[in-house]
């Protein structure tokens, strides 16, 4: 239905009560995080010859208007004066509407004010802003340059449809040429210092003046047409040499490379420009130059990383990658990178820890205007053109490319209904995957654990994962039966295995002792089970009983009894300061019998750490009786005195081999009386003997810590805690099994030579269920996995799951000779297109872009061909190729059939962007891609072979509108 009182080539959304997007605008700005809303623009409409028909508000919003004053904006409203319907009537003119006023709003980003220009027709023009407070202010200069860069912004980093949408919104060509370019680029320039302020993107944490959003959007806006030398000569390198937060230099200092005035944030940006220009000598001389002023520069490590990466230096990447990560921890880029450096140097082990390392930040949307529910909206047909491309009805809620409301009837009978395709997407399992909805840091890793998966496959991931990552049945068994596991996201899921058991050890002995039973040490034994040696420490020193059943007598025996002609020296500490601390981690499994030994009462005392699991009590065995059974000898025992676990505290931890022997040992103490006793007594003597302290470096190697490069690096006792601070931070090698089974070996093969106690064959018996324990014990280096790439990994399984069964079901569909197109609705091909590009199969998302297209119009198809068409999966393409040799290739870019196909689809995108105003010719994804098709064919050749498709002039005048961008600022390509 035509309506008089609505814009001609302007969507029209019209108001219950006039001025309710304005007051709703008001309560909003305090929601505001980032960049705003796109400008709104509301204008009040009335009858000039009925006064008795009532005045309407409408409104729109715009993107890429000049907001550098007051008179340009009341300009732009003026404008829509003459977008009124104006045919004619029967009797006089038709329309009698006119705009008696309007109120153009564009929010301020870096003051956080709302700046607003309400004029009257005819009349004046008032100028004011709005805080968050909704209080009114005075506008001045500085907040209207400040409003013009914002505008500027929002322009460009809103120019993708794809990604920002919004019901009514016009986008308009922001510098048509290169005075207004100009204009843009100095206004840039001016608010470049104060670019922070604006906050930066979701993968961003900290904002600097190398990442923030003033940065993001002169990079794109230069890097959608290969103008990278233009941005480093003309904006960054007069930024880059200019003293710090100062004024631009002249033309003749911008080339100097001897000022040593230089910005490395700034610098990491001219360096990755000049490399984006073909200009590799002059960025590496700016990196030598930023790193010598600064070099602890994350932005230009980052930078030089990724350069080393591209020339396939992975080693010296990784190197310049992990100091990246040192000088800053919480920044997701800097992991990301070393990731990617690991990936392509075929680490996956450690790419896969580093990756579960990487800081995860809240994505945060992009602001969206909150509108009230309109009363009716217009959405006028600009052309006639548009009759003989059917398009279909444009959405509504923010989706690039969804099914049109109206679709074409296709002449197919096998075509299923709009209805019957509805209700099918409704119950699609395609169209509820989850990894299309991921954002920020989530989409950024599960990309990284795509290329994972594209090069070693769902089956090698699998079996890394289970290297690298502690397993559910792993971790129950390392923290104990009688534990409960905490499933939940808390506090405490960042702390290492370790660590747990260690708090688990310290504090459940005094919290409940009845659940830690299985925990419990048992009287004459250590944490391992073994026996308790007699001479460990100080001589004439007194035992502390808890209980008065054992006498002063039987202390002094006790004493007495000590064999003298052992003696245990004392480990220096500088052989302490290299043990390994998760060595002992790894004896804490005791096997079934020693845990029914353990499953004795203790008498409650001072509290026991970890440490005090492989310390040895001084009056154990001399304390028991053959007379007392085991229970009674355990009631008498006690903790050893403070001087006594210091002394103690420098022994070295028994391997578990120990562990049996002395187990059975103690049993044959409880059963068999004085013989059993004395036997016992001469076993810890051979046991003491073959315990080497210190000085043969031989008898027992000791265990090396590993960096994240795999070089050993000495490890002090105060630095413990740190390294295990740091422990999820850096990811470390996997050599747990190995060192274990290093420092067990010749500990066992030496006392199998040393050990002359007649219960020798029982021992040596005794010891191999230890050692194979020790072999079964994965867990001592391995990770716990973060749930979020625990979460990323199951994304990524239920879309393997539905690629097999797509690609199951087309084979079977083909073999038979069936329908292969309405199979699927339109929305879910272009679900599985994505799926087979997430998946890094471009050959077969083509050909679901191209079945979606088969069953009706699709901007987001045709976008994704022209992509294809264009080299932006090139690389993509080449390694699907020879992964798999039954791919066909794609054809060469630069032939002319790649060339036509592309300006099929550019001319179909074309009309949809004019048909729902889009009339930005810079920048957006279309003017992107077709000054990449003049990159790659030349401007001579696009244009020739557009005028050889014989388009109607209106059609032809829009795709030569992006051509024309391409020849005014004469990007590569437009000279040939």
């Amino acid at each position: 239905m035509s309506y008089n009182d609505c814009l001609q080539d302007v969507p029209d959304i019209f108001e219950n009560e006039i001025g309710e997007a304005l007051a709703m605008r008001t309560e909003s700005l305090g929601m505001i995080r980032e960049l705003g809303p796109p400008d709104l623009c509301h204008i009040v409409k009335i009858h000039s010859s009925n006064r008795t028909e009532p005045d309407i508000g409408s409104y729109h919003h715009v993107l890429g208007v000049d907001t550098s004053s007051s008179a340009s904006l009341a300009a732009y409203i003026n404008s829509l004066q003459y977008s009124l319907n104006d045919k004619p009537g029967w009797f006089g003119p038709g329309n009698n509407w006119k705009i008696a006023s309007g109120t153009y709003c564009t929010y301020n980003a870096f003051s956080k004010l709302d700046l607003r220009v309400q004029i009257k027709i005819p009349g004046g023009v008032d100028a004011y802003a709005i805080n968050v407070q909704g209080e009114r202010q005075d506008v001045t200069e500085e907040l209207w340059t400040e409003c013009h860069v914002s505008g500027i912004l929002r322009a460009i980093l809103y120019s993708d449809p794809a990604e920002y949408s919004v019901t009514g919104l016009r986008r308009l060509t922001l510098a048509a040429n290169m005075r207004e370019e100009a204009r843009v680029i100095e206004a840039l320039m001016e608010q470049f210092w104060h670019g922070w302020r604006l906050g930066s993107n979701a993968e961003t944490q900290v904002a600097s003046h190398s990442r923030n959003y003033l940065v993001d959007g002169l990079m794109a806006y230069f890097a959608g047409q290969g103008r990278y030398n233009d941005c480093a000569g003309e904006i960054l390198s007069p930024l880059a040499y200019a003293p710090l937060g100062g004024r631009q230099q002249q033309a003749d200092s911008r080339s100097s490379l001897d000022f040593k005035g230089i910005d490395p944030n700034v610098a990491a940006l001219l360096a990755e420009a000049y490399m984006g220009g073909d200009q590799e000598v002059q960025g590496v001389r700016v990196m030598h130059q930023a790193l010598k002023a600064k070099p602890s520069c994350y932005p230009m490590l980052y930078t030089q990383a990724e350069f080393l990466r591209l020339k396939k230096q992975h080693k010296a990447a990784c190197k310049i990658a992990l100091m990246a990560v040192k000088y800053a921890p919480s920044e997701f880029h800097a992991w990301a990178k070393l990731t990617e450096v690991y990936i392509d140097d075929n680490d996956f082990q450690n790419a896969l820890l580093t990756l579960n390392t990487c800081p995860m930040y809240t994505y945060v949307d992009r602001d969206y205007p909150r509108v009230p529910t309109p009363r009716r909206i217009n959405y006028p047909v600009k052309s006639e053109v548009l009759e003989e491309y059917n398009l279909g009805d444009n959405f509504t809620n923010g989706n690039y490319g969804s099914v049109p409301m109206n679709p074409r009837p296709s002449a197919d009978s096998d075509a299923p209904g709009a209805a019957e395709e509805q209700t099918q997407n409704e119950t699609s399992f395609i169209l509820r995957l989850a990894a299309p909805t991921l954002k920020g840091t989530f989409a950024h890793a599960y990309k990284l654990l795509s290329n994972i998966v594209s090069t070693i496959g769902w089956d090698e991931l699998l079996q890394l994962r289970s290297t690298v990552f502690v397993m559910e049945e792993e971790y129950r068994n390392s923290v104990g039966p009688s534990v409960a596991i905490d499933d939940e996201e808390d506090e405490d899921d960042h702390i290492p295995l370790s660590a747990l058991k260690e708090r688990r050890d310290t504090v459940g002995e005094d919290q409940n002792p009845e659940v830690m039973a299985s925990e419990v040490q048992t009287p004459g034994l250590n944490s391992n089970g073994s026996a308790i040696e007699a001479a460990d420490s100080a001589k004439g020193e007194e035992t502390k009983v808890d209980e008065a059943k054992v006498d002063e007598a039987e202390v002094d025996l006790a004493g007495q009894d000590e064999p003298k002609d052992e003696k245990q020296e004392p480990e220096p500490k500088e052989e302490k300061q290299e043990t390994n601390p998760d060595q002992d981690t790894s004896e804490m499994d005791v096997s079934e019998s020693e845990k029914k030994a353990s499953q004795v009462s203790q008498p409650k005392g001072k509290k026991k750490n970890k440490k005090s699991r492989n310390k040895k009590s001084k009056d154990t065995l001399k304390a028991q009786e053959a007379s007392k059974p085991a229970i009674a000898d355990a009631e008498t025992l006690s903790d050893k005195p403070p001087a006594q676990d210091e002394a103690e505290d420098l022994q070295p931890a028994e391997t578990a081999s120990d562990t049996a022997a002395d187990v059975q040992t103690m049993r044959g103490v409880q059963t068999n009386g004085d013989l059993a006793k004395d036997t016992s007594i001469a076993v810890l003597g051979n046991k003491m003997e073959d315990v080497s302290l210190a000085d043969d470096d031989s008898a027992a190697p000791e265990p090396t810590t590993v960096n994240i490069s795999g070089e050993p690096i000495e490890q002090t006792k105060s630095d413990e805690s740190a390294e295990q601070a740091k422990s999820d931070d850096l990811p470390e090698q996997n050599v747990a099994d190995d060192s274990i089974e290093q420092v067990a070996a010749p500990q066992v093969a030496a006392r199998e030579t040393k050990s002359a106690s007649p219960e020798k064959n029982q021992t040596d018996q005794l010891e191999v269920q230890p050692e194979s324990k020790l072999a079964n014990n994965q867990d001592v280096r391995k990770r716990l996995c973060e749930r979020w790439l625990d979460n990323l990994i199951m994304i990524l399984f239920d879309d393997l799951r539905t690629y097999t069964n797509w690609r199951t079901k087309m084979h079977n569909l083909r073999a038979t000779g069936q329908q292969v197109v309405y199979q699927f609705t339109q929305a879910e091909w272009e679900a599985l297109g994505d799926l087979a590009l997430r998946l890094h199969r471009p050959s077969e998302a083509r050909e679901a872009y191209e079945c979606a297209l088969r069953i009706r119009f699709s901007a987001k198809a045709w976008l994704r061909l022209l992509e294809l068409h264009t080299g932006k999966y090139a690389a993509v393409q080449a390694e699907e190729v020879k992964r798999n040799d039954s791919v066909a290739p794609p054809p060469p870019l630069a032939s002319t059939d790649s060339l036509m196909m592309a300006l099929d689809a550019a001319v179909w995108l074309a009309v949809y962007n004019d048909r729902w105003y889009n009339n930005m010719a810079y920048p957006n994804p279309l003017c992107n891609l077709i000054i990449k098709l003049v990159n790659i064919h030349g401007l001579s050749k696009v244009h020739n072979s557009l005028v050889s498709m014989n388009l109607k002039p209106a059609v032809f005048n829009m795709v030569k509108g992006h051509l024309e961008i391409a020849e005014k600022f004469e990007v590569t390509g437009t000279k040939w």
